[in-house]
């Protein structure tokens, strides 16, 4: 998409009606934008339009320019979340061979330790890719290469029987070797490597008996490998942060974009523990982090370094694409998980929690509990229906809502606020880099 002016006909007659809940204004150095919700539009606008928007000035006539851009845009028909899952991700290995300090999975083993079997993986990929054109497995765990034999069966089996379907793996990436990266290449893989950078990796990840931890080892392997990780379909770093290691996070995420030319995504410890969860103002503190790193790239033109940064690029793509009906994770619509045994969770993350599973490869998929996430999607309540995320979130994290209220349909305002600062960082980004170095948004 290209950012668009905004041009009006002074001589077309447009009633004064309310327009004002269709958009949601930016001000930045680089001048006065409006997003235009329902269609995803970016315009450069006069200050006086981004100021009407924002309740500072009731001026009749600019409200007439904002209904009559409102009507010239495409107005997408809003269309009902529906359920298709297009992905899943296999628990192969219950178990994990690392004592990760914030794990949320009963440090690796989520409550039955064991390793899936291939006719389990067989079963679940038949059952839920049957009759799609396309389908997506992720091997995850605890560390799924610990069950590296099912990984290789299961990739031959697919394609024995020309299945169009895609693969990728989440490792803490202590068991890479390579060979195994050659293999992973060969069969189109991409790969999501656990690393939470310079001196947080050495506090968090820690071996199995606890008394060392793997930040020399992960750093070595990256190094090694550097250029067959590169080759892979797609890769990335994904760091994760927690309450106790906030306030070292600013100096890691910059040595990291700084020193690995990789995609790094960031996620935060969603807990309900008391004493660790984040609060609002651990929140306010990662978004000050975020905006932090936007100001220091911006401010020396290295903009390749922030669309390596996945938690703006991936919304600035978004924005590009004049994407709508996104949503921020397409758990229990697009996307489950299947626990060693065969059965069914909305997500990773509810992985052996019973209460939100959703059937099995026996009995198949619970479509009464999967259409009420559905519906939950298609934000028809508020806050989300009245929220300018609306159509790139879709209700956010359902895990982090349950674990601040119990209710995975009661949307968090801390995911919101921290949602918000990254969305309003990646207009930043978008206008920016649009005025200053287009040709980069085309290569995304």
């Amino acid at each position: 998409m290209t950012l668009e002016r905004s041009v009006t006909n002074s001589g077309q007659v447009c009633p004064v009606q309310s327009h004002l809940s269709e958009w949601q204004a930016f001000s930045f150095e680089t001048g006065h934008f409006l997003l235009h919700i329902p269609s995803s539009h970016v315009l450069e606008v006069p200050s006086a339009l981004a100021a009407q928007v924002r309740g500072e000035i009731d001026d009749p006539e600019v409200a007439r320019e904002l209904t009559a851009l409102a009507l010239a845009l495409p107005r997408p028909v809003k269309k009902r979340v529906e359920l298709d899952i297009r992905a899943i991700s296999l628990n192969l290995a219950q178990g994990c061979n690392l004592r990760c300090t914030y794990c949320f999975a009963g440090e690796g083993d989520y409550g039955s330790k064991g390793m899936m079997s291939l006719d389990t993986a067989k079963a679940a990929i038949s059952l839920l890719a049957q009759g799609k054109s396309s389908f997506h497995v992720v091997f995850f765990g605890g560390e799924p290469m610990l069950n590296w034999p099912v990984i290789e069966a299961v990739v031959n089996w697919c394609e024995s029987e020309h299945l169009p379907v895609t693969f990728s793996m989440t490792t803490n990436g202590t068991l890479l070797t390579a060979e195994k990266l050659a293999w992973l290449k060969s069969k189109k893989f991409a790969l999501n490597l656990s690393y939470d950078g310079p001196g947080i990796h050495a506090k968090q990840r820690l071996t199995k008996d606890k008394t060392s931890n793997t930040e020399s080892m992960i750093e070595r392997k990256i190094a090694a490998f550097s250029s067959q990780l590169d080759q892979l379909r797609e890769f990335r770093l994904r760091s994760t942060i927690t309450k106790a290691t906030l306030p070292l996070i600013e100096e890691s995420l910059v040595a990291t974009l700084n020193s690995k030319n990789f995609k790094l995504f960031l996620s935060h410890h969603a807990t309900n523990e008391r004493g660790v969860e984040f609060e609002q103002q651990d929140v306010e503190f990662l978004g000050d982090v975020i905006r932090k790193i936007v100001d220091r790239y911006l401010a020396t033109g290295e903009y390749s370094r922030l669309l390596n940064f996945e938690n703006i690029a991936q919304v600035v793509k978004m924005i590009h694409r004049g994407k709508t009906g996104g949503m921020a994770c397409g758990a229990g619509v697009s996307y489950l998980t299947v626990s060693a045994v065969g059965r069914f969770y909305l997500c990773h993350r509810f992985n052996e929690d019973e209460s939100e599973c959703v059937g099995d490869i026996t009995n198949g998929l619970d479509l009464s509990k999967l259409e009420a996430v559905a519906s939950f999607r298609s934000a028809g309540k508020d806050p989300c229906k009245s929220c300018w995320m609306r159509e790139w979130c879709a209700g956010g994290c359902m895990h982090e809502h349950k674990s601040a209220s119990g209710d995975k349909f009661a949307v968090d305002p801390r995911f919101c606020k921290l949602q918000s600062i990254e969305m309003v960082e990646a207009m930043r980004v978008y206008t920016t880099i649009l005025a200053r170095a287009p040709e980069l948004l085309e290569s995304m």
